[in-house]
């Protein structure tokens, strides 16, 4: 008989460790119950936020089945609570608790038709089940709380992302905003130039002035598209092969007009973008975090300098680095750079930018890392697995 209950035990362990919800695992205990300890009925008490309710019954009245009640039931009174609802059809009950690592989490309550006395040894079988469906479904209560907690994670992430877009983009904004100006102000010029070459019939110098015009007009155009198309909080699509060097080309062109929203702030970003292997990736989250990048450049050269964007390939990586010459950081700043909420900027800054960017990275399959020291500059590298990598 022992190893016959041993053999149930063990069966019914597999099968509660395959299970993954408690709609699953509850049913197969009520079964075991009735095949195993032989009793005439069985229902699973589950403890739910709300109370106590019966998930799972076999071999009882709709009656039972449909009894919920207070968790502070679960105990020798919860017997006698579903015989009463049984309506006389069973004469005894034993309520044996669910409980895991001093949680509790329901109760197995076998019902026997007679008042007859109790098998020690099909008891012993029911304990064990008892506590074999404790652990199940304080097992399942975890996997439940750990997927809840990436859920979260995973809204905080999206957040923070949204944040640290909107931050860049007012900064974004305030160098637009100096650029048109500085696009209009011509403007107003070559429209007054046009008008007196009509006055005077030079079709030929209204004309030339018409295409300065229609140039600059150009040129605002394009300064507000990328704004726009850099403010979109889109969902992020599905990953595909993309050039970083064009997504840095790109990055450069949103970041530049920061270099005009900062007074005596005049840096040169010098380009060195080669023809590189495509990776997978998110385009928006790239670009993303190279203008991240490239804006902290230009906030770091506070009289101005050089920045250098590169792209290249090495050791079957694709990179993207970027460099400025400023004043480069000490070793305390290096080992907090890529903490959320971390900055040197006070109130200017977020401390979320070099976070997504290390969570970008991350996302790709790849790294971030960063050469710097005091009175050195810094050079950041987002490194990039080749899109033929699994």
């Amino acid at each position: 008989m022992l190893s016959g209950s041993v053999d149930v035990l063990v069966r019914f362990a597999r099968l509660a460790s395959e299970a993954s919800t408690g709609a699953e695992i509850l049913p197969l205990l009520a079964g075991a119950a009735i095949e195993h300890v032989k009793a005439d009925g069985a229902a699973v008490v589950e403890v739910t936020p709300a109370g106590a309710r019966v998930a799972a019954a076999k071999g009882v009245p709709e009656s039972v089945v449909a009894w919920a009640g207070d968790a502070e039931l679960i105990g020798d009174e919860l017997g006698t609570a579903l015989l009463g609802v049984a309506g006389g059809t069973f004469a005894r009950a034993v309520a044996l608790p669910l409980v895991s690592s001093g949680g509790l989490f329901g109760a197995l309550v076998l019902l026997f038709a007679t008042d007859r006395p109790l098998d020690a040894k099909a008891m012993h079988v029911a304990d064990g089940l008892a506590d074999l469906g404790g652990i199940a479904l304080a097992r399942i209560a975890q996997i439940a709380k750990l997927v809840q907690t990436n859920e979260e994670l995973r809204a905080s992430r999206a957040a923070l992302a949204k944040t640290e877009k909107l931050r860049a983009l007012g900064q974004m904004a305030a160098g637009v905003s100096h650029d048109l100006k500085n696009l209009l102000n011509p403007l107003s010029m070559h429209v007054q130039l046009a008008q007196r070459a009509l006055a005077k019939g030079e079709a030929e110098r209204a004309r030339e002035s018409l295409e300065e015009i229609k140039q600059v007009i150009r040129r605002g155009v394009e300064t507000v598209e990328r704004l726009r198309t850099f403010s979109r909080q889109a969902p992020e699509a599905r990953a595909v092969p993309v050039d970083v060097s064009a997504l840095a080309r790109e990055a450069v062109a949103i970041a530049r007009p920061r270099m005009s929203s900062g007074a005596g702030r005049l840096s040169l970003i010098v380009e060195e973008l080669e023809a590189v292997p495509p990776v997978v990736g998110h385009a928006d989250a790239i670009i993303t975090a190279v203008v991240n990048l490239v804006v902290n450049a230009i906030d770091a050269l506070p009289v101005g300098g050089t920045i250098g964007v590169r792209t290249g390939a090495e050791r079957g990586r694709v990179f993207v680095r970027v460099a400025d010459d400023g004043p480069g950081m000490s070793t305390e700043v290096q080992a907090r750079v890529f903490e959320p909420f971390f900055t040197t900027k006070g109130n200017e800054g977020t401390g979320l930018g070099l976070a997504m960017v290390f969570a970008t990275m991350e996302r790709h399959g790849g790294t971030v890392s960063l050469d710097t020291a005091e009175g050195k500059g810094a050079i950041f590298t987002l490194w990039f697995p080749p899109a033929a990598a699994p």
